[in-house]
């Protein structure tokens, strides 16, 4: 639990990286239907894409299962308008964030059993690695049309490149594999490395 707590404090500091400067953060608590790629790895569309802070970003494609629930969001992250809600329910869902231990996983297929194949593993990857990280926090995404192993997913549209060269970062993607670093898995940065809690105790 102590991990995915890192995991929940390093997406706030990198919620930061997608608001304006004249925007404050709003985090909030959502009710309902959302993505959570914290464990998905993604794939370059060859498109861009453009943020809430008016940064163009290589755009990823990535897949995540959907679950039901609270999740933690930043209202002036991402590509998020200040609401929960989406535009058409039917077939959106936002890309959030909740500290589950236990949940579908990419590295094993989506798969619901048994639970050992469903568990979350955090690992820190090494900063020359950080431009393959990708960021999913408050992003849209479109439901998959087919379940995978009794698993609905999404198809998350998430920037990269938003970590700069030479930060360690944190991921949950790959069970402990750390070749997965490498695989522009969602990734936090690592508030521990960068001395992240010194600007967080300050930020007003």
């Amino acid at each position: 639990m102590k991990n995915l707590l890192l995991i929940v404090l390093a997406s706030i500091a990198l919620s930061g990286c997608s608001t304006t400067k004249t925007q404050e953060s709003e985090l909030t608590l959502c009710k309902g239907k959302f993505a959570l790629c914290a464990a998905s790895t993604c794939k370059p569309t060859g498109r861009t894409m453009t943020t809430n802070n008016g940064v163009t970003y290589p755009e990823m494609a990535c897949t995540c299962p959907v679950l039901d629930g609270y999740s933690i969001a930043d209202l002036t992250a991402g590509v998020m308008q200040g609401t929960c809600a989406v535009d058409d329910p039917s077939t959106q869902v936002w890309s959030l964030f909740a500290p589950r231990i236990f949940y579908p996983q990419e590295a094993s297929d989506f798969v619901q059993t048994p639970k050992s194949a469903t568990k979350a593993t955090v690992q820190s990857c090494p900063g020359e690695l950080a431009p393959e990280s990708v960021n999913c926090f408050g992003m849209m995404c479109t439901y998959d049309k087919d379940p995978v192993n009794g698993t609905q997913t999404a198809t998350c549209t998430c920037p990269s490149r938003q970590i700069e060269k030479g930060t360690e970062f944190l991921i949950e993607a790959g069970q402990g594999d750390p070749s997965y670093c490498a695989r522009h898995p969602v990734s936090a940065p690592d508030p521990f490395a960068q001395g992240y809690p010194d600007v967080w105790l300050t930020r007003k």
